[in-house]
């Protein structure tokens, strides 16, 4: 993944489990740029919200037919 200000690859810090304090993501992952040091953190979604996406989805195609 690059960095969106100046392009250069990110670089990995960790991963930490935060199941226990967020229903909807289990997991977030920390990068952070080498050239401009700007830092992101993704989420990665909860099952539970997977399935309510997966719901929503199913219905919007039931819609469109």
């Amino acid at each position: 993944m690059n960095c969106w200000h100046c392009r250069t690859e990110l670089i990995w810090g960790s991963d930490h489990d935060i199941d226990h304090e967020n229903e909807d993501y289990c997991i977030v992952s920390n990068l952070s740029c080498p050239k401009c040091h700007a830092h992101v953190d993704v989420y990665y979604p909860s099952n539970k919200l997977l399935e309510e996406y997966e719901k929503a989805e199913d219905r919007t195609y039931e819609n469109e037919k």
